[in-house]
């Protein structure tokens, strides 16, 4: 046993001397949490059971950091991924309270003796996630599909030709059918990290976005995922593209003497432009889920505004072919080879 912990302690720091090399402090901060949370469980005598399984997570963890700081994409995204809740654990904590609607009923059940065969519910910021094409990896879905799912039997509906022909559909079948519809596109759907209100004081004047706790209270709409640790806002800022702005003002001071906090940046031997790059791409798998409020202005709001969902400006386009950066080898070879092709035009 002495073996073994030894095995995983020396697991543990060969982890940590990959974290210290992560670009950002959430970065850092994250995987030390998740790592020290893994090797835990790995020497709580109560999880035994789990810790083959605990030891082989830890390792690939390890191959991906090690990945990750050796500048390969890849492993880099996956990184990025597991921090930003777009897999593992995080993802599901996000997504859960998405699962159920505040101050709404349940849905009645279809068998009325079963209690489980209610089916799912779709949250309004759900709708809105399932039938946008940002949020989306495949198409999305049409707002009649999330009432009858497409892969529900026409015979479901007790009117239609072929129950009447057929006899009525099993009702445990359309539980089943409903369920796996819903699981099935919840795998599909990319959960945001917050949700954004668009705040007028008056009529007119132009939307603000707002984040804190006080315009979500106002709006009566609930806080999801991250909100409130200015995990986006900084993700956005270390994907923006850096202007002479940006560089001439690294002394925190604007140019009317009033202080202003330092911009987030990269602590990385990594290349900037590649931790950029993978900083917008994630940004493109995360979607903004904006909130719109009835009404021109808080006085005038009367009903229930409606969620809608965008980009970032500074996301990369999905599905874009990736270049890699020329390197000073590159160039010179380029040269040659252009040097070489107008000599022989001559």
């Amino acid at each position: 046993m002495n073996g073994d912990v030894t095995a995983i302690f020396s697991l543990y720091r060969s982890c940590l001397r990959q974290i210290r090399r992560l670009p950002t402090e959430y970065l850092r901060l994250f995987f030390r949490l998740k790592v020290g949370d893994d090797v835990r469980a790995i020497l709580d005598p109560r999880l035994q059971h789990l810790q083959p399984t605990k030891i082989r997570r830890v390792r690939k963890d390890l191959r991906k950091l090690e990945g990750a700081n050796a500048g390969y994409a890849k492993c880099f995204s996956y990184v990025l991924d597991t921090a930003y809740g777009r897999r593992g654990p995080l993802r599901w904590e996000i997504l859960d309270p998405l699962r159920s609607e505040p101050g709404v009923p349940l849905p009645p059940r279809i068998i009325p003796a079963v209690e489980s065969s209610r089916p799912p519910v779709y949250s309004k910021e759900m709708q809105a996630l399932m039938t946008t094409d940002s949020s989306r990896t495949t198409r999305a879905l049409q707002p009649a599909a999330l009432l009858n799912p497409p892969i529900l039997p026409a015979r479901a509906d007790p009117n239609s030709p072929e129950a009447l022909a057929l006899g009525p559909f099993s009702k445990r079948r359309e539980v089943n059918i409903r369920w796996r519809f819903f699981q099935q596109e919840l795998q599909k759907t990319l959960m945001p990290l917050q949700v954004v209100v668009e705040d007028r004081l008056q009529s007119g004047d132009p939307p603000t976005p707002k984040t804190d706790e006080a315009s979500l209270a106002r709006a009566g709409i609930r806080s999801i995922g991250l909100q409130h640790s200015g995990v986006f806002e900084e993700l956005e800022a270390l994907a923006a593209i850096p202007n002479k702005t940006r560089h001439s003002s690294k002394d925190g001071a604007s140019h009317d003497g009033s202080a202003q906090s330092p911009s987030p940046s990269f602590s990385s031997h990594l290349p900037e432009r590649f931790l950029r790059r993978r900083c917008q791409q994630l940004l493109s798998r995360i979607p903004v889920l904006v909130y719109k409020p009835s009404g021109a202005s808080r006085k005038e709001r009367t009903a229930m505004g409606k969620f809608q969902v965008t980009v970032s400006p500074h996301a990369a386009r999905r599905g874009t072919i990736v270049h890699r950066t020329a390197s000073e080898a590159d160039l010179a070879w380029i040269q040659c080879a252009e040097e070489l092709g107008s000599r022989t035009s001559t």
